[in-house]
């Protein structure tokens, strides 16, 4: 396997494996991807201060996040068509979340049904809605979605 030691080694990974599409389509953004740019910009400014020898007992990155404890607070944010990368990819992406106590946001664009997920998956996840002009099919979503246990609606406007 691989030695991987930062997000570069993933993608180089990630993209020897997969069909050039999918990784064209995870790597990025929608429209004229100036969010998807930002995003990066931004995220390169971020510098984080080594500290060592530093005394650690009785901290912890546990939280909540909407009455919901999480071992951080970080969900896992919905990615739309998970399951080109996997056949299983949104209840993989669902059960490692679940495994590290952070919430999962399954996209309403996922190849996985919210009842797949729901079955393969211990633990209330979250549904990402796409705000859609058909309203009964919206309504069947969201009912699904409160079937299936989902803890919360994450709405998309765009």
């Amino acid at each position: 396997m691989a030695i991987i030691t930062c997000i570069e080694d993933l993608k180089r990974i990630h993209e020897r494996r997969v069909p050039r599409m999918f990784y064209d389509y995870a790597e990025s953004g929608s429209w004229t991807e100036q969010t998807f740019r930002e995003n990066t910009t931004d995220f390169e400014k971020i510098r984080l201060r080594q500290r060592v020898a530093v005394d650690m007992t009785g901290r912890s990155t546990a939280s909540q996040m909407i009455g919901q404890d999480v071992a951080m607070p970080v969900a896992l944010a919905p990615v739309g068509l998970t399951g080109m990368q996997h056949a299983d990819g949104e209840i993989k992406a669902a059960r490692a979340a679940e495994a590290f106590g952070v919430p999962y946001t399954l996209s309403t664009m996922s190849i996985n049904s919210i009842e797949d997920v729901a079955e393969k998956t211990t633990k209330p996840f979250w549904f990402q809605l796409y705000t859609m002009k058909d309203i009964d099919y919206t309504d069947r979503l969201i009912e699904r979605a409160r079937a299936a246990g989902c803890s919360a609606l994450v709405i998309t406007l765009d």
